[in-house]
């Protein structure tokens, strides 16, 4: 009589897909939405005698909406690094998910500002 052998087998649960890969694209987008969110600053707060001042409102909000969202896209892929290579939820991922959950918020509310 045959014997069937099988080969034993062990599972592992992995929730999402890993992301080991280089942070360059991660730090240029929060670099990139910085400088767009501080240019969104710079013109509303600006003296009416210097450059830029005369920019309508959409410039600023415009400038904190795309700011906003390229902070949350760059904090979120950054969050999602720092929990792929160590495995486990780290302080330095939540709070990348929490400033990325943030500026969002921010985005969003700069988008509402300028609907109204």
């Amino acid at each position: 009589m045959s014997q069937l052998l099988e080969k034993q087998t062990t599972r592992t649960e992995q929730g999402l897909p890993r992301l080991f890969r280089n942070r360059t694209v991660d730090y240029t987008l929060i670099v990139i939405g910085a400088l767009a969110a501080a240019f969104g600053a710079y013109t509303y707060f600006v003296s009416s005698n210097w450059l830029w001042a005369g920019l309508a409102a959409g410039w600023y909000f415009g400038a904190w909406i795309a700011g906003g969202v390229l902070l949350a896209v760059g904090l979120g892929l950054l969050g999602a690094s720092i929990r792929d290579r160590s495995g486990v939820w780290t302080a330095g991922a939540v709070m990348s998910f929490v400033l990325g959950t943030l500026s969002l918020a921010g985005a969003v509310t700069a988008a509402v500002l300028l609907i109204i």
